[in-house]
């Protein structure tokens, strides 16, 4: 379970410069968006899992759990972003495999 379906939203209100990603569905303040079919790289150590509730989430290397659209960030290319404990950053750069 590395791949999953996110969205390239444009013209999102506050943000009209540049593009917004989305998990799950289209940005609601988007003018438009495009559909991609991306996926983790082999070397990641994040991973994907299902919630109780059913909800696609991401576990980080130092163990706490993020719903995507929480990570989810980028301009030119779709990426994973988070702080550990320690305030330090870490970014994942996800594959685009497909776009629609």
């Amino acid at each position: 379970m590395n791949e999953f379906t996110i969205y390239r939203n444009y013209g999102v209100l506050r943000a009209e410069k540049r593009n917004v990603y989305t998990y799950g569905k289209p940005h609601v303040n988007g003018v438009c968006s495009d559909e991609l079919k991306v996926k983790l790289p082999d070397d990641c150590d994040w991973k994907l899992f299902e919630n109780n509730f059913g909800q696609t989430m991401i576990e980080t290397p130092w163990g706490w759990a993020y719903n995507l659209n929480e990570v989810l960030q980028g301009n030119e290319s779709p990426c994973l972003y988070a702080l550990d404990k320690d305030q330090k950053a870490h970014r994942v750069e996800l594959v685009i495999i497909e776009e629609k």
